[in-house]
């Protein structure tokens, strides 16, 4: 067993020579990170020892790491004939190899000793052992115990991936129950410490030993820093043959690359829960927030291909898999539509599809026309797929939006949180309580209207006394839903406003420096119902810059003087914040941006207008970074159109940033967690 203890943590030092590699210009994303690890690691050293057929048995966590990273014939091809649930009751393949990937949990191991114990071995003699994170030595000491088993063993290792990988460079640890142990009454240290030890599987995939820096004003933030500058260490020193970027090199030969060593900054979601209760009208948030959604996979109904008349299900799985999706997620719905109805047109302007009579009319097709059309261009019939697919989605999210009036409930909130309406008019706290309560006298649906009572006190830093009366009643919010409204104050805001003068206060006056969260600028807000800007976002463009405060994120150690940023897009976001000093001058700096960020308006459609003919780069473009990573973390969930942000942001200044959290949540992911705070009051 010596041999299996020693050799547990190779995955995460090796470094095959033909890898990607920073310093060749090649930026792998955390994901293609992941898929490496996992198909040469995992199904390529087992495929050395034993060349034969294997049978992989995975528990739950595993599976979904796989199913997030590489696809099932990509599994196949490494010579996997059949995948199984430890947790089920499995036939035996005594003449096989094995091959097992689990989470490093008490569960999974008795579960896995299990199929050697007893009268039935249920494999044959090969048996390779991958952990996701590290295996704790009285787990070990349990596998050494099982004589039939050690006997087996041709490999254990710690593969380190003990995370989602949800974009190529966003994660999540898929702890979804994370965010009431963190806030809630009963705090659990465990769940901290399992966020730990995940966060730094990443960190050991993407060979990095950041610096690790949080919020001053968070405890959580601080302990949560703490705790993984103490793991951090221990797994440095615990494979000293690991390498890292902005290390020394390694005697072993493995070297290193030049790379400037990475950032880690933690936030917590306490500190921005206006943001995920936004309506966003980008592709990706409109879908999670709008429609049906299992995890990354979304079910409608579509026309079955062989009778038109008929209807049936269709299972559709957003992710980096599609391309399509890929380039249309961060854009705005309305261009999302005008993209896929002009590519449509292409097609059916083509030469093919001239012979259909389609000219000129494509843009106005239904999906029934489209499938027409794909039954008759059999040489477009993968990508009008695509295209009739999406249309569809995207086409669903406006019957929603048409039917909610969305737009007019977005302006409300866009003024709500900027202090500003889309003509540049600051109205007074009177004047903005007057239409939330004329917006929730129409409301029909409670869950509608608990979101923007919730929009509306956290914006406003508490509601005076009779508003907030006047509100609820207006709102009809249930026992249970006056308690999510009052966990707010579990999270440190204020659900009830002092003050007596009716000058309005915005989320402007709540936070101060980078903390805070407003309007963008005009060459931002492509539409009037887009105005309002994450905090995350200020914070992402100091970070990339090398300008974020360290006396508002400090660094558990100190770090290395950097130099700012003097390129075109770090002058573009130093400017857009003003030349004032202090956090004063930035609230005011940010405040006005918010100002200039309006449209001119000429009727409801103008609101969607676009600034511009050109669209942003999609999703898909390739980039070159500078600088060493900026690992952001968000502690309590992170909302879909925060992921958008980072990846504007690293495609307009050059730096690479790897965005993740407890969980990705969309709005009612968020109040649901506001929910079991409140009930645990």
């Amino acid at each position: 067993m010596s041999t299996a203890r020693s050799s547990r943590r190779t995955a995460a030092t090796r470094r095959d020579s033909k890898s990607p590699d920073r310093l060749s210009g090649d930026y792998p994303g955390l994901r293609r990170l992941v898929q490496k690890r996992i198909l040469d690691d995992v199904f390529g050293s087992a495929g050395e020892k034993h060349p034969g057929w294997k049978v992989l048995i995975v528990d739950e966590p595993a599976m979904k790491v796989i199913s997030a990273a590489v696809g099932m014939y990509e599994i196949m091809e490494r010579k996997v004939t059949i995948v199984e649930s430890i947790d089920k009751k499995r036939a035996p393949f005594p003449d096989m190899a094995a091959i097992y990937l689990l989470e490093p949990r008490k569960k999974s191991v008795s579960k896995l000793i299990e199929d050697f114990s007893g009268d039935k071995i249920l494999y044959g003699d090969s048996v390779f052992i991958y952990f996701l994170g590290r295996l704790s030595d009285s787990l070990l000491d349990q596998i050494k115990n099982c004589k039939e088993l050690l006997k087996r063993i041709k490999g254990l290792v710690e593969i380190n991936v003990d995370f989602l990988t949800k974009e190529e460079r966003a994660f999540t640890l898929d702890m979804k129950s994370a965010f009431t142990s963190f806030y809630g009454e009963k705090k659990s240290s465990s769940t901290e410490s399992k966020l730990v030890d995940r966060l730094v599987t990443v960190c050991a995939t993407l060979n990095e030993y950041p610096h690790i820096r949080y919020p001053e004003s968070s405890k959580l933030g601080t302990r949560v820093a703490k705790l993984f500058h103490k793991k951090m260490d221990e797994f440095v020193a615990q494979n000293p043959s690991w390498w890292y970027h902005g290390g020394p090199s390694k005697s072993s030969g493995s070297g290193t690359a030049k790379a400037e060593r990475g950032t880690l900054l933690l936030l917590d979601r306490a500190s921005d829960c206006l943001t995920p209760l936004m309506h966003d009208f980008t592709y990706q948030p409109m879908v999670h927030d709008l429609l049906k959604m299992d995890g990354d996979c979304i079910t409608f109904k579509n026309e079955s291909a062989s009778d038109p008349s008929k209807s049936e299900d269709k299972d559709v799985l957003l992710d980096e898999r599609d391309r399509l999706w890929v380039e249309l997620r961060g854009k705005h719905i309305a261009a999302v539509i005008e993209t896929l109805s002009n590519r449509i047109r292409d097609i059916m302007n083509s030469s093919s599809g001239k012979n259909l009579g389609g000219k000129g009319e494509s843009g106005q097709m239904s999906i029934s026309q489209m499938a027409s059309a794909l039954k008759a261009l059999p040489e477009y019939r993968e990508v009008m797929s695509k295209l009739a697919q999406h249309m569809h989605l995207s086409h669903e999210c406006m019957d929603v939006f048409k039917k909610q009036n969305l737009l007019e409930l977005s302006e409300l909130e866009q003024t709500l949180a900027t202090g500003k309406d889309d003509e540049g008019r600051s109205p007074s706290v009177s004047e903005l309580m007057d239409q939330v309560d004329n917006a929730l006298i129409k409301m029909k649906s409670s869950k509608d209207r608990l979101r923007l009572f919730l929009i509306a006190t956290i914006s406003q830093g508490g509601l005076r006394s009779q508003d907030r009366k006047r509100l609820m009643t207006s709102a009809d919010l249930a026992r249970k839903q006056i308690k999510t409204v009052n966990s707010l104050e579990v999270l440190g805001l204020s659900i009830v406003n002092s003050a007596t003068s009716d000058v309005k206060k915005s989320i402007v006056s709540m936070f101060t420096g980078t903390q805070q969260a407003t309007g963008g600028t005009d060459d931002e807000a492509e539409y009037a119902a887009s105005r309002y800007i994450p905090q995350i976002k200020m914070i992402l463009e100091d970070m990339a810059s090398n300008e974020l405060s360290l006396s508002d994120y400090p660094s558990v150690l100190p770090m290395p003087d950097m130099a700012p940023s003097t390129g075109a897009a770090g002058r573009s976001a130093k400017s857009a914040r003003g030349s004032g000093k202090g956090k004063d001058a930035g609230t005011s700096a940010r405040a006005g941006a918010a100002a200039t960020s309006v449209r001119k308006k000429a009727g409801a459609s103008s609101k969607w207008a676009k600034s511009s003919v050109e669209e942003r780069a999609d999703d898909a473009a390739p980039t070159k970074f500078s600088g060493g990573r900026c690992i952001v973390f968000m502690m309590g969930g992170l909302a879909f159109s925060e992921l958008r942000h980072a990846r504007e942001i690293s495609k307009k200044m050059g730096r690479e940033i790897v965005l993740g959290g407890t969980t990705f949540i969309n709005p009612q992911d968020f109040i649901d967690d506001l929910t079991v705070l409140g009930q645990d009051e």
